[in-house]
């Protein structure tokens, strides 16, 4: 898990104090893997993660259990659109990760 983590160094969590409950690593990986599955909002992504927590915590802590709705929203709200496509792009370009 920690190589996933080094991924997310370079994004910036918009958020601060209280409001990092949940990693910012976890909620975009959650994202992810919803609109990979042709999710469209941040309820989908809420109910994704609830459905397929047992997947999910393959690879994430999940400390604090599911983001709700609510979390997802505000951090998409907070990014950087310009920053985020940024290290997205090279997020996707990246050798696959080694198991």
């Amino acid at each position: 898990m920690d190589e996933v983590e080094d991924i997310f160094d370079e994004l910036e969590d918009p958020r601060t104090g209280n409001a990092k409950r949940h990693p910012l690593h976890e909620i975009v990986l959650i994202a992810l893997c919803t609109v990979l599955c042709g999710g469209e909002t941040c309820a989908d992504m809420a109910l994704f993660g609830r459905s397929k927590r047992d997947f999910l915590r393959e690879f994430l802590t999940l400390e604090h259990g599911i983001p709700s709705h609510d979390t997802f929203s505000r951090v998409f709200r907070l990014l950087d659109p310009a920053r985020f496509h940024t290290w997205f792009m090279e997020f996707v370009s990246r050798p696959a990760l080694q198991a």
